[in-house]
């Protein structure tokens, strides 16, 4: 529980946490540039409306003074400059929204007012942009205040039409900072609603991963305790359905093994009962004092055969534990294998010449010499020979091949006898298959595999009636 919970707590979390992160990555950078660039594109629109004021005001200006040169010639010219300036500052008013004052030189050389707008009375703010402007020839821009009232921008512009006078246009903000409160509040708006959905989203996704690990996790469980009946559903194509797939294929395997195991367990029983029972009655039959002489001998000779039944037994026990456990080693060492099919094939000689069968051993082409453990391989091919001897008959030719094949070494055993019926040959390598025919304990087939894989190579068969191959093939 605790695991499904913390897992469920962590995808929330990291739902919201990252929305999180983008509010603030939205309120830190964006909000303040957002009410910068309003602020920079008010300005740039307020001097381009100016300037285009100022110009078309400075039109009309000389058409009026060429009207009333006419009619009046130069009189009243103070009277008409005062109109002039009054227009210019209305028409730049008009254009462009703003409050506008229009400052000059007096005779103390300080700033007044020539013209204004209706509530443009210029502070002191005003004429000290208008004294900067007029020192650096040319136009300066400034924007201050704090809150939604006092915020605003202005520009001092010198006019090129009359020396010493500064255009002072100045333009309130409060529409700039009523658009950025309300930018913020639909971004805190929809913040809120995004961790809310963050929240149900993780939560859902959250809910949806913790129960399909906590399924796969009592499967598993159940798998550890030893109900190898469990499955586990694939219910989507992505990592947690390949996860259930894995568990799901290695759940049959374990099953197959505990399957084998158990047989195992109970062909071992059954193999090491039978020698102790055959034991165990020739013991009681020792016992009887009647017996004569040839009875005794003939009696202690089945103890030993069924005594050293019991130790092959267990000593082939005691290799397939050691290697399925990993813990038999071999050594490695150049070996000319050709020398050691012939040297293994005449241990063969005298059941040969008994039995009136037929063994022969092909070496095919230069001598094969590969790094192995001869006398692990020589194990190994004793029990292939000895398996082909035992199931075929007294005519069948037993044949023994070594060849190096596309730079690996084959060694193959190949008889003529009726062949390995096809539904035994996938389990012909386990322990204790055909124990039960009388010919062994089984267990030969599984120790040379085991010892070929321990050589990384590879043992395989070929059967059909009539050709058997068992090939052992060892890479380089």
């Amino acid at each position: 529980m605790g695991l499904r919970w913390s897992l469920r707590v962590r995808w929330t979390a990291s739902f919201v946490v990252v929305t999180l992160i983008a509010i603030g990555a939205i309120a830190l950078q964006v909000l303040p540039s957002l009410e910068s660039t309003m602020v920079q594109q008010r300005l740039r629109a307020l001097t381009e409306q100016t300037r285009s004021a100022v110009d078309d005001a400075a039109v009309r200006s000389q058409v009026a003074e060429r009207a009333a040169g006419v009619r009046e010639g130069r009189a009243a010219a103070r009277e008409r400059q005062t109109a002039a300036d009054q227009r210019l500052v209305n028409t730049v008013a008009r254009q462009t929204g703003a409050t506008v004052a229009l400052l000059g030189p007096r005779g103390d050389g300080r700033l007044a007012v020539r013209a204004e707008t209706a509530g443009a009375a210029p502070d002191a703010k005003d004429v000290g942009l208008a004294e900067r402007a007029l020192t650096v020839g040319g136009l300066l821009s400034e924007a201050h205040g704090r809150g939604e009232a006092a915020l605003r921008i202005r520009i001092a512009w010198p006019l090129a039409s009359g020396p010493g006078q500064v255009l002072v246009a100045t333009v309130p903000l409060s529409d700039v900072r009523r658009t950025v409160v309300l930018v913020r509040r639909r971004v805190l708006i929809g913040g809120a609603l995004g961790v809310l959905v963050a929240l149900i989203a993780g939560a859902v996704v959250a809910f949806t991963l913790s129960s399909r690990l906590r399924r796969l996790e009592l499967g598993s469980r159940e798998v550890a305790e030893g109900r190898f009946t469990t499955r586990f559903q694939v219910d989507a194509q992505d990592e947690l359905g390949a996860l259930a797939r894995s568990l799901d294929t290695m759940q049959r395997q374990l099953e197959q093994l505990d399957s084998s195991r158990k047989r195992f367990i109970a062909t071992a029983s059954h193999e090491l009962r039978t020698p102790l029972q055959s034991l165990s009655g020739y013991v009681e039959l020792l016992r009887d004092e009647d017996l004569d002489e040839e009875t005794r001998r003939s009696f202690f000779a089945q103890l030993e055969d069924q005594t050293n039944r019991l130790m092959r037994l267990c000593g082939d026990l005691l290799d397939l534990s050691r290697f399925e456990s990993g813990g038999a080693e071999l050594r490695s060492e150049n070996t000319d294998l050709h020398a050691l099919a012939a040297r293994v094939a005449r241990e063969f000689e005298p059941i040969v010449e008994r039995e009136r069968r037929s063994l022969s051993v092909q070496l095919v082409g230069a001598p094969v010499v590969h790094a192995c453990d001869p006398d692990r391989v020589a194990q190994l091919l004793r029990t292939l020979i000895d398996n082909a001897l035992k199931h075929s008959n007294a005519g069948d030719r037993v044949e023994v091949r070594v060849e190096r094949r596309h730079g690996a070494a084959e060694i193959s055993v190949t008889d003529s006898g009726p062949g390995v019926p096809p539904e035994e040959l996938p389990s012909i390598f386990e322990p204790f298959h055909g124990a039960s025919d009388g010919s062994g304990a089984g267990l030969g087939l599984a120790i040379a595999r085991e010892i070929s894989h321990k050589m990384r190579g590879e043992l395989t068969v070929d059967s059909r009636p009539g050709r058997t191959t068992f090939t052992l093939r060892l890479p380089v």
